[in-house]
């Protein structure tokens, strides 16, 4: 009867053994994707080039480095919901200039392999993407009734400099572009990030993903706070005095 009566009380120290097990390794899990998912120290600093440094130093820290907080940051169509993200943009109007972080996560590979019919899974270490910035004029900008008429719209594109910082982390690969040229204007519809995939840029089509990060309609700006990092980097660049 005694061995009996002990079976229940192992059976209930066993499963609850178990489910303190599984408690820990669920929140093990959690925690590991919190403090994998920020974004590396490297990417997050502000790439500093001639334009930047000079606009710096007329400016100083009066310089304007600002985003729109609204827009979404992740590529949310049907076919690519979650493909692609940004993680920070930076429009810098006195130096004519935009960096973005562009961000995708391990599945994303496997997406492509899929959407595309590869043989094998693309090599993380290699560049998968062609990353472009497009801008959206209004024509007629007197006329709100025709916002949506895309015949009054013209396009312009913008391609990143040479000046490209990578980084990877177990999830993630991220990359800090740099965008010369870029201006908004009070005729400005729209800023975006198309993606195309490097075996297929066809750029009459549509992106592979596509994310808003101006539009004239949400246009309400949120000025970037500089970091201690971005400011050792300015200044390491003005000692250095190249690019």
């Amino acid at each position: 009867m005694k061995a009996n009566s002990r079976a229940p009380r192992i059976f209930g120290r066993v499963v609850k053994f178990t489910f303190t097990c599984f408690v820990f390794l669920v929140c093990g899990i959690v925690l590991w994707r919190v403090f994998t998912s920020g974004d590396p120290a490297a990417i997050k600093t502000v790439a500093v080039n001639s334009a930047l440094a000079e606009a710096y130093e007329q400016y100083g820290e009066e310089l304007t480095l600002q985003y729109q907080p609204l827009q979404t940051s992740i590529t949310r169509g049907e076919h690519n919901s979650g493909y692609f993200g940004v993680t920070q943009t930076l429009f810098i109007p006195q130096a004519n200039q935009v960096q973005i972080v562009f961000r995708y996560n391990n599945s994303t590979l496997r997406h492509l392999q899929e959407d595309y019919g590869l043989a094998s899974l693309p090599d993380k270490a290699l560049c998968h993407f062609d990353v472009t910035l497009v801008k959206t004029t209004d024509l007629t900008p007197e006329i709100e009734e025709d916002y949506k008429d895309t015949s009054t719209f013209i396009t312009e594109r913008y391609y990143p400099s040479e000046h490209v910082i990578r980084e990877t982390t177990a999830l993630y690969t991220y990359y800090r572009y740099t965008f010369e040229g870029v201006t908004v204007e009070e005729d400005t519809l729209g800023v975006f990030v198309d993606i195309y995939y490097n075996g297929d840029i066809a750029y009459e089509e549509e992106a592979y993903g596509r994310i808003c990060i101006y539009n004239a309609y949400y246009a309400d700006w949120k000025t970037y706070k500089w970091s201690r990092a971005d400011k050792r980097a300015i200044e390491a660049f003005l000692s250095d005095g190249q690019d």
